[in-house]
């Protein structure tokens, strides 16, 4: 049960124009499950200031948006009587229908409720458990229709700035026959590890690590414990492990209430450092005997500057490394701040 946290220190040495020495780190950091590297870089201070969408939410409201009450069961598309016998799944205010312009085979929309517009201090624990509730739903549904369904998993593009391109808040759950690269590495590597370690899951071992450690340990809600990344894949990346939970089938209703209060720590975690926007990935396996455990990860999106910068560059897009302006051991004990309030 061995969990390595390795880092390397570059320093870039100048001058400013009056000959004063000005030393610059970059730290990268590996990732102890893949190996891959990130890079914790020199952090201006500038503040981030969160987009406030009211106005935009003024504009596209009610009959200007697909998910609005007035349009949701006429201009949404319903499933096969097989996958939904009513057309749609309902939980509580949840609503599931396919997605118009699916991202796989199989591809379900989940909006939270009928208000347009939530921010982030607004979710409450009902709404984020109903629908990740719905979409649990959706996912145990398609594979009892479809054999050859193997890979499965639950996305939450939150606002603009994370590619969210509707402002109604929902979330997409994907099933497909074929795995993401994301799923087809993580998955490799989790194999590997649970076969060097007497069948240890990662996860297990990194949890009981980092919590004996307390450097980015964060908390947990029941059976949902939360950490911040080592390798960290954006300026935050929080990991949510499901310590009870292997495969879609082992999720209790109790614990999507779990995930969904440390889900509103880290939203007020994201909101203390002027963060708005996220995405969120929870991989989940089909197989009722898997052994490696459920866990997501959630990083916020910004944009930067006067002229609203992309927070993507050259380095996230095409030299696969991520960039991080903050400390993964400095925002974990904002988080853990935040859990202490719960």
């Amino acid at each position: 049960m061995v969990i390595k946290f390795q880092k390397n220190e570059e320093w870039f040495t100048f001058y400013d124009s009056k000959g004063t020495l000005i030393e610059r780190k970059t730290e990268v950091r590996f990732d102890p499950l893949t190996g891959e590297t990130s890079r914790i870089v020199f952090d201006s201070g500038a503040a981030i200031v969160p987009p406030d969408y009211t106005e935009a939410a003024k504009q596209t409201i009610g009959v200007k948006c697909p998910f609005c009450p007035e349009n949701l069961l006429h201009m949404t598309p319903v499933f096969p009587k097989e996958v939904a016998k009513d057309g749609r799944i309902f939980q509580g205010k949840a609503v599931v229908f396919p997605n118009l312009f699916p991202y796989s085979k199989h591809n379900g929309v989940v909006i939270f409720s009928d208000q347009h517009y939530i921010k982030l201090e607004q979710f409450t624990t009902e709404l984020i458990m109903d629908a990740f509730l719905a979409a649990q739903t959706y996912i145990q549904n398609v594979k009892g229709t479809d054999p050859k369904a193997k890979y499965a998993s639950i996305n939450w593009n939150y606002l603009p700035y994370s590619g969210g391109s509707v402002l109604h808040p929902h979330i997409q759950a994907i099933v497909s026959e074929s795995p993401t690269n994301y799923q087809t590495r993580s998955s490799n590597k989790l194999l590997e590890y649970s076969q060097d370690n007497d069948g240890i899951d990662f996860h297990y071992s990194l949890y009981h690590t980092e919590k004996n450690l307390g450097e980015r340990w964060i908390g947990e809600c029941g059976q949902v414990a939360w950490m911040h990344a080592f390798a960290p894949k954006s300026h935050n990346d929080f990991i949510a492990v499901f310590l009870q939970s292997h495969s879609i089938y082992d999720i209790s209703e109790q614990d999507w209430a779990d995930f969904a209060r440390g889900l509103q720590a880290i939203f007020a975690t994201l909101t203390e450092q002027g963060f708005a926007s996220f995405n969120l990935a929870l991989n989940v396996a089909l197989d009722q005997e898997a052994r490696q455990l459920v866990y997501a990860h959630l990083i916020p999106r910004i944009t930067i500057g006067k002229l609203n910068t992309s927070d993507i560059n050259v380095f996230q897009a095409l030299q696969n490394e991520p960039l991080s302006f903050k400390t993964p051991e400095v925002v974990a004990a904002i988080a853990r701040n935040n859990f202490q309030k719960l």
